[in-house]
């Protein structure tokens, strides 16, 4: 049985390399905790989001190739809300999203193959967020300044990380011949980012069939750390990248436009309570996740960024949000339910990395054009706090994901998922952040629906980031020293 495995054989530049990689683990401790404001009233907490696996083939193509995948997309979100005034409020939210997807082609089946190209992906990013609104924002409905929940300030402490390899079994002048290449990135930060005046996100009082927007002036600062390491074997040449450890540093200002709509009928009910289902768009240098958490785009993993290790991947695999599933004010506090996101790859095509004209043609069309595994768009829903922990472990560390929702994928090869994480900065963002927090009662509130059954403030978040799990032995990751 050909196996996926890269080619083993590293264990020396690891050693000559360690020193160099210990300035980006030194880098990636420094978080500072923020003190309980004074006269604050803790609110409540609550945790959204969903997990779905899906699936895809096996479709065999006019040529006899045959192609066939699954794939793992979510976000979970936990949220703790203050009070910090009879006009302000402060969001403290951990939240984590992710992608994983094995893909490939086979000949003649995936079951006994004869030829293949397979690849497997990994990406997750995890946040802690603390951000301070008002009700005294202002948005525009048809020119018309109206009262509006706006961001004061926000500080987002980040990690993020990249796995992937590949195995192609291909015929080179007439004998057959294997290539592997791997992929391991990740990058650990923090920024901050302050408008004047506070930025208008949405009206206090939502009415269907309404458009608004909103402008304002930011100042924002931030620091990250990253790391790669590249390997390529094939049969002539092998090529190594890395590791690689480098320094961003980004502080810019200008201003940053809100464009939001709530179409008649759109909307969505959890528990018996509808939510009006808004779109939320933020023109800037942000990406911008559940409308409150403002990530820089130089290290946002999952749409924006051109990181220096792009060269090296397969592709991209971004997040978009659809919708905000949110009511202004629910029962006394921010009513933010849940939201969807669009998952879509261009990776999801293994045919695409092959080096080989032997691979078919004719069931490309079918991997590269619309099917679950390319594009997905997931429905978030209240959670437990069981829930968005088992979420969030499967969308780091690849354990106990759901059971995708086609015929189950065959993985004859043995397929590798590595997976890699910063685990010094999740351990240190989750003590500086839990620091500041008290135990909650669960409120009583008529959208009490989301929050956790009589959840209290749990001594770690559901949506903190966990230590995961050392990758498995195939490959030599010099980089494996930082999980």
């Amino acid at each position: 049985m050909p196996s996926t495995a890269p080619v083993r054989g590293l264990s020396i530049l690891l050693a000559v390399l360690v020193a160099v990689l210990m300035v980006f683990v030194v880098a990636s401790t420094s978080v500072e905790a923020a003190p309980v404001p004074a006269g604050s009233t803790p609110v409540g907490s609550w945790s959204y989001g969903a997990v779905r696996t899906v699936s895809v083939g096996p479709v065999t193509g006019s040529d006899g190739w045959t192609y066939e995948g699954t794939a793992t997309f979510g976000y979970t979100v936990t949220i703790y809300d203050n009070n910090t005034s009879s006009t302000n409020f402060e969001l403290t939210v951990f939240r984590t999203m992710g992608a994983a997807f094995d893909v490939r082609f086979c000949l003649p089946s995936c079951s006994s193959p004869t030829n293949w190209v397979n690849l497997t992906y990994r990406a997750y990013e995890s946040t802690a967020a603390i951000s301070n609104f008002t009700t005294q924002a202002t948005v525009f409905e048809n020119g018309m300044g109206v009262p509006a929940i706006g961001l004061e300030n926000s500080t987002v402490w980040l990690q993020a990380n990249l796995t992937e390899s590949s195995h192609e079994h291909l015929p080179m002048l007439g004998w057959a011949v294997d290539r592997t290449r791997y992929l391991s990135a990740a990058v650990a930060g923090h920024s901050t980012v302050d408008f004047t005046p506070s930025l208008g996100l949405l009206p206090t009082s939502l009415t269907p069939g309404t458009v608004w927007n909103a402008t304002s002036a930011f100042v924002a600062s931030g620091s990250a750390s990253y790391a790669y390491y590249y390997a390529f074997h094939g049969p002539v040449h092998s090529t190594i990248v890395g590791p690689i450890a480098g320094e961003l540093s980004f502080a810019s200002d200008g201003s940053v436009a809100v464009a939001g709509a709530y179409a008649a009928g759109s909307s969505i009910r959890f528990g018996g309570v509808t939510y009006p289902a808004i779109t939320l768009t933020v023109s800037g240098p942000f990406s911008v996740r559940e409308g409150v958490v403002f990530i820089p785009k130089e290290v946002d993993f999952f749409g924006g960024s051109n990181p220096a290790w792009a060269s090296n991947a397969s592709g991209a695999t971004g997040a978009d949000q659809s919708t905000l599933d949110v009511r202004p004010f629910a029962g006394g506090h921010f009513g933010l339910a849940a939201s969807s996101w669009l998952y879509a790859t261009d990776s999801a095509n293994p045919a695409d990395q092959a080096t080989s004209d032997s691979v078919g043609s004719g069931v490309q069309p079918a991997a590269a054009s619309s099917n679950p595994v390319s594009s997905t768009v997931i429905q978030g829903e209240p959670e437990s706090a069981a829930q968005s922990t088992a979420g969030q472990q499967c969308l780091t560390s690849g354990s106990n994901c759901p059971s995708a929702l086609g015929p189950a994928a065959r993985f004859p090869f043995g397929t590798v998922v590595v997976v890699g994480a910063i685990a010094l900065v999740g351990v240190v963002v989750v003590l500086a952040v839990v620091s500041r927090r008290r135990s909650v009662p669960p409120p009583t509130y008529p959208n009490a629906v989301l929050y956790p059954p009589g959840a209290m403030h749990p001594a770690v978040p559901a949506g903190a980031p966990p230590t995961p799990g050392a990758p498995p032995p195939p490959e030599d990751d010099p980089l494996d020293h930082l999980w």
